[in-house]
C-alpha cells in the first residue's frame, strides 16, 4: 500500500478529517488509498512554522491541552489512512478560493502558488498506530496490513503460520 509521510500534527489533522488538502512542492499521478505517516521529526521543530494563531487553532480543533498537546501527538507511526482522489497545481484563484472561503484549511498548508494541493477525502484515524519508518516521497509499506473498525493488524505471512504449526 502506498504511504506519505507527513509532519505532525498536520499528519494528525489530516488523519482526522480537518485537513482535506496536503500541499507539496511535487505532483503524483497516483490516486487511491495511501496511508498516513506521522514523522519522527520532534514536534518542537514543527513548532517552530507556525503562528501563534494556527498553532492555537490546530490545539483547539484537536482537543489538546495547552501543556501536553505535544506529547499526544504520536510520531514515527502509520496513524491512519485516507483517499488520495486529485492533485491540483495551486495557482492564484485556488489561493485566493482557500485563504477566503477555507480559513482553516489555509492555515493547515502553504498554499502558495506554484505547488500542489493533495486532496484527500474519507480519512480514517487508527486507534493503534503502527511503528514504521518513514522515508521521503510516495512510498510503498513492506509489511502486509489489515485494516477493520479502525484497528490497524500486520497479517501473518502463510509460511509463519505454517512453521508455528509445525512447532507445536
Amino acid at each position: 500500500m502506498k504511504v506519505l509521510t507527513v509532519w505532525q500534527p498536520w499528519a494528525q489533522l489530516l488523519a482526522a478529517g480537518y485537513k482535506h488538502n496536503e500541499t507539496r512542492s511535487w505532483r503524483t499521478n497516483y490516486r487511491g488509498e495511501i496511508l498516513i505517516h506521522a514523522s519522527k521529526k520532534p514536534y518542537s521543530q514543527t513548532e517552530r512554522l507556525m503562528t501563534a494563531k494556527s498553532r492555537k487553532l490546530i490545539r483547539d480543533t484537536l482537543g489538546l491541552g495547552f501543556i501536553d498537546w505535544r506529547q499526544r501527538i504520536p510520531t514515527g507511526v502509520i496513524i491512519g489512512k485516507a483517499k488520495l482522489t486529485d492533485c491540483k497545481l495551486i495557482d492564484e484563484s485556488y489561493y485566493q478560493f482557500t485563504r477566503d472561503l477555507c480559513p482553516e484549511e489555509f492555515v493547515y498548508g502553504d498554499f502558495t502558488p506554484g505547488r500542489y494541493a493533495w486532496v484527500f477525502e474519507e480519512p480514517e484515524l487508527f486507534k493503534n498506530p503502527l511503528p514504521a519508518a518513514g522515508k521521503q516521497g510516495l512510498w510503498n509499506f513492506d509489511g502486509s496490513i489489515w485494516i477493520h473498525n479502525g484497528e490497524l493488524y500486520i497479517k501473518e505471512a502463510d509460511h509463519d503460520r505454517a512453521e508455528d504449526a509445525g512447532n507445536k
